[in-house]
């Protein structure tokens, strides 16, 4: 056992050392202090706080363990799992459901080690920017970038974070179509360094609004990135996330008079905006990403790409040109001009000339 545990620590650094310049903006040492980690711990050890702070100080865990997670979340959790003295322990936590998803997926890495180092070489030797960036490129408003997003590799969850760097969980990219993933959170990553307003100058009663908006435009014209080809395939060849997320565009036409009833109510009593704009917030499924969806499918149907991304960095143009196509289309649903003065004078006082 001791040889198999040596053997998969040399492979990694192998493999650490070996196709590092394929995406130079790919940074593996989370996995690699992870599995520092999980050596020391499936020796019944207790790895020294030196060894957990050089885990916790890699790029990736930094983002998460500066907001969303605590160190002590990783600890108590990574012990569970790869701690062989912890059996019991986690059994009994298993069978409450305590952090369910989070231990179920921890198995899964201790339990999948070779195909997860399967897939840190085939990362390390594949060039997945290139065709990340091409289809980001199609849309953004620039031909081509001088530099790659950074996107740091962790075992963290099934899932993955659009901040900066990029989080990937390294277990759970095995099952996805990576490039897609990539080349979503690369548009991000484009888009939030031509963001035309400054969060910091909006006033407080504007911030849930102009924060709902934000999601819209951003999620919409980044769904055009990797979502377009979920509804030309049949139903039964795509996710069960595929198909909700399908279910819930066909829900936009509901969503956007409801969405008009609140811009109305916040232009005819100010001081309501606060509120209004968190009720705008619950109101939008997948946290906007389908509602800018069919706002971004329905300008691109009517005036075409470039004028879909012109709205790039700019909700508030973006939810003009929708209304604007709606009614050329004569189909869907616009908004009110009551709404619109809301959105213009949103724009007039926080777009950046």
């Amino acid at each position: 056992m001791r040889i198999i545990k040596i053997f998969g620590i040399v492979l990694i650094l192998f493999v650490a050392n070996f196709g590092q310049g394929v995406n130079p903006n790919f940074d593996y040492s989370g996995v690699y202090k992870f599995y520092d980690i999980v050596e020391i711990l499936e020796r019944n050890q207790e790895p020294t706080s030196k060894q957990w702070n050089d885990l916790f100080n890699t790029p990736g865990y930094k983002v998460l363990t500066n907001g969303e997670f605590t160190k002590e979340f990783f600890k108590k959790n990574f012990r569970l799992v790869f701690m062989p003295s912890k059996e019991k322990e986690l059994n009994k936590e298993l069978k409450r459901k305590s952090n369910l998803w989070h231990l179920n997926h921890y198995i899964k890495v201790r339990d999948n080690k070779e195909k997860i180092i399967e897939q840190l070489h085939n990362l390390q030797n594949n060039p997945f920017n290139g065709k990340a960036i091409t289809r980001t490129l199609k849309y953004l408003p620039q031909n081509s970038v001088n530099e790659y997003p950074p996107v740091a590799f962790v075992i963290f969850e099934s899932n993955g974070r659009g901040s900066s760097p990029i989080v990937v969980d390294l277990a759970a990219s095995i099952e996805w179509d990576f490039v897609s993933f990539l080349s979503h959170e690369f548009h991000h990553w484009y888009r939030n360094r031509q963001l035309k307003f400054n969060y910091q100058n909006v006033k407080n009663r504007d911030s849930y609004l102009i924060q709902a908006l934000d999601h819209i435009e951003a999620e919409g014209i980044a769904d055009m990135v990797d979502k377009k080809d979920w509804f030309t395939k049949a139903s039964n060849s795509v996710s069960q996330y595929a198909r909700q997320f399908i279910n819930d565009v066909s829900r936009t036409p509901f969503i956007i008079k409801q969405m008009d009833k609140i811009f109305s109510q916040a232009e005819k009593n100010q001081t309501q905006k606060k509120s209004l704009g968190k009720q705008l917030l619950t109101l939008l499924p997948q946290k906007g990403h389908t509602t800018g969806y069919f706002m971004a499918s329905l300008i691109l149907e009517e005036y075409g790409k470039d004028k879909l991304v012109k709205c790039l960095g700019n909700p508030f143009r973006f939810i003009r040109t929708y209304s604007n196509a709606a009614k050329s289309s004569g189909r869907y649903n616009f908004f009110s001009d009551t709404s619109m003065k809301l959105i213009n004078d949103l724009e007039t006082q926080y777009i950046q000339r």
